[in-house]
């Protein structure tokens, strides 16, 4: 049994080993090199993607071509189209690896046959849609009460290294603001 896929489901919920095989069952271990994508705008995806390693970034593309990164994810994080996957559309949101990223890719589809087969996979099922949920609500909240500062500071406490494994650009995407606003907030925060 792969222990990586075991403490992955037990940050959700305690599960028999024997479940536990089932899942392992409907994923496959994945490399993404830097800058690769999971899932592109407009594509229709099925998988979700389990993060063991680096750094994954979902960004939106808008009609002048800028990109604003919504949101990072890290090592136990799951990334991907979920609401594509959910209603069977495409891909609103871009999914890239920014460092190299190692996870498991996940059959949605064969994901939801364990949840009518297995009450246990609908509570699990249940507990990483709560766990997305109350992430999102987060991020919606520092976007809506944290200045830049205060957000970029929250992300150095997720992801202490940031500065070292990402560019600035998609610090300063992330944030919302420019690179130059950026480095006047490290600028000032460096002589605190």
């Amino acid at each position: 049994m792969n222990d990586d896929i075991k403490n992955f489901v037990h940050l959700f919920i305690d599960l028999p080993d024997d479940l536990v095989s089932l899942f392992e069952g409907i994923v496959t271990y994945v490399e993404l090199k830097p800058y690769e994508f999971f899932t592109k705008e407009g594509e229709y995806s099925n998988h979700f993607f389990i993060i063991k390693t680096g750094i994954m970034r979902s960004y939106l593309l808008n009609e002048k071509g800028s990109e604003t990164t919504r949101a990072f994810f890290i090592s136990g994080d799951i990334s991907g189209a979920n609401s594509a996957m959910m209603q069977k559309t495409a891909s609103e949101v871009n999914y890239q690896a920014l460092t190299k990223v190692t996870g498991y890719k996940g059959n949605y589809d064969k994901l939801i046959e364990l949840t009518l087969r297995y009450k246990e996979f609908s509570l699990f099922y249940i507990k990483t849609l709560e766990n997305a949920y109350l992430k999102a609500e987060k991020l919606l909240l520092d976007i809506s009460t944290l200045s830049s500062t205060e957000r970029y500071i929250t992300l150095k406490k997720r992801i202490p290294d940031v500065d070292k494994l990402i560019t600035q650009r998609h610090i300063a995407s992330y944030l919302n603001i420019s690179p130059v606003q950026l480095s006047r907030i490290k600028k000032k925060l460096n002589n605190l």
